[in-house]
């Protein structure tokens, strides 16, 4: 324990359930009957939580806290919230997710390797990645690190949009020269496309 009585960075507590409801409790001035209606549980129920005999599920632990204003966070070994991945990260063509733990490029950041093998007898992929021993070279080039986090579909149309405005007199690949830039509303899966995609509701490439 530190001097100002917080726990030091590498103290590992448990969390100690029973004791949080019972602070809940007192906190709303709720009896155990008054906390087990308004999560839809029996008071008996309640009681053998609160005496460690029964154990409370993530979700009615979270419904509990709320009713006294807390919330769960987890915190890393620098007392810091960590938050989950974003829920609009970018899928493959069957709307899967993409390896958690490797590092994944935007459509636009294709490998310089596939730069000169263009497929055509298949989709362009959402995404790019690379397995760990190319991702970790990578990674030391770009200084990243696993909190560097997935791209998510925004980020992969900000790039997308990016490089357009790079080249703002140049046909992008797939379309026509007279597509002025202003009048594109294409989502970054129409990039190097023979076309628009299907959910484009642009249609400037179709």
């Amino acid at each position: 324990m530190a001097m100002d009585g917080k726990p030091e960075a590498t103290e590992r507590r448990e969390l100690d359930v029973p004791r949080l409801v019972m602070r809940v409790r007192r906190l709303g001035d709720l009896s155990q009957r008054d906390l087990a209606g308004l999560v839809g549980i029996s008071q008996p129920q309640i009681a053998r939580i609160e005496r460690s005999l029964r154990e409370l599920d993530v979700r009615t632990l979270e419904r509990v806290l709320d009713l006294a204003g807390l919330r769960l966070a987890v915190i890393d070994g620098d007392g810091n919230e960590v938050s989950p991945v974003s829920d609009n990260v970018i899928l493959d063509h069957a709307g899967r997710r993409m390896p958690a733990h490797l590092d994944v490029r935007v459509p636009t950041d294709r490998p310089r390797r596939l730069l000169t093998d263009t497929r055509y007898d298949r989709p362009e992929p959402n995404s790019w990645y690379h397995h760990r021993d190319q991702r970790d070279l990578r990674r030391r080039e770009l200084g990243l690190t696993a909190h560097t986090d997935q791209p998510t579909r925004a980020d992969a149309e900000r790039e997308y949009r990016r490089r357009l405005e790079r080249r703002p007199h140049q046909a992008t690949p797939g379309r026509s020269a007279r597509v002025e830039l202003e009048e594109c509303g294409c989502p970054a899966a129409c990039w190097g496309t023979k076309g628009c995609d299907d959910a484009c509701t642009c249609r400037c490439g179709g």
